[in-house]
């Protein structure tokens, strides 16, 4: 097993690699192989169901349910949608091993469907494991449709403001104001766990990974007070740190 955390611009990639490339050396020639591709917000990692965890038990199922045999994962922690790094290196590997690239949701892959089709036209095949059964035609559709509904949104959203504006209502003002104490809140939770995150340097413990799992082990809790620490929190706690 290889894990080489790769830094890239906007966008950190954590990558897993199982060389098990072999089917016929590892008795796997009849089970599917596939490696899968989580991707996941810096800002907004863990909401509306799409943090990692939740898309790592999606896939995991998925595999259980269908004989597939996890070949590893990239994961990639992002706040842009232009660079996709992570995503190049994962069908660049699928490639080198064909194996089938999974993804939990369709929007894992991009947001919109030019960005989709040039992914579709690859020569890898791709599996959603909330809709296995979409192949690369039903893909390109689902993706158009799913731009048409955020382009309804964006419109609707943007009328409503402007008719806000007009009545008077003064927009963003809680909102900065909650935005400079979050930021403010987060920046002295960051300084407090300094000291455990440079004992843990101290120790050898220096990825993102295995970081995650050592404050998870110690009880660590999170800046929200709840749920697990991952390699994307881990790393918006260090980049934090860094400003």
């Amino acid at each position: 097993m290889l894990s080489n955390p790769i830094e890239a611009d906007f966008s950190l990639i954590l990558f897993k690699y199982r060389r098990s490339l072999n089917p016929e050396q590892n008795g796997l020639f009849k089970m599917k192989q596939v490696l899968a591709y989580y991707r996941v917000s810096t800002t907004k990692q863990g909401r509306s169901g799409l943090g990692l965890e939740a898309q790592q038990n999606m896939i995991e199922n998925y595999c259980k349910l269908n004989g597939c045999t996890m070949l590893g994962e990239v994961v990639e922690v992002k706040s842009t949608r232009k660079y996709r790094t992570g995503l190049f290196q994962a069908l660049e590997l699928c490639r080198q091993s064909k194996a089938t690239l999974i993804v939990a949701r369709l929007d894992r892959l991009g947001r919109d469907v030019e960005q989709i089709a040039g992914i579709v036209k690859s020569n890898v095949e791709i599996i959603v494991a909330d809709n296995p059964h979409a192949n690369r035609f039903t893909i390109h559709i689902l993706a158009a449709v799913a731009e048409e509904q955020r382009q309804r949104i964006s419109e609707t959203t943007k009328g409503a403001l402007e008719a806000a504006r007009k009545r008077g209502v003064v927009l963003g003002k809680n909102g900065k104001a909650l935005s400079a104490a979050n930021r403010k809140a987060a920046e002295e939770f960051a300084q407090k766990l300094s000291p455990i995150l440079a004992r843990l340097r101290n120790r050898g413990i220096t990825s993102m990974r295995a970081v995650s799992a050592e404050l998870n082990r110690k009880g660590v809790p999170t800046f929200r007070g709840e749920g697990r620490w991952h390699p994307s929190t881990v790393c918006t706690l260090v980049n934090r740190l860094k400003q």
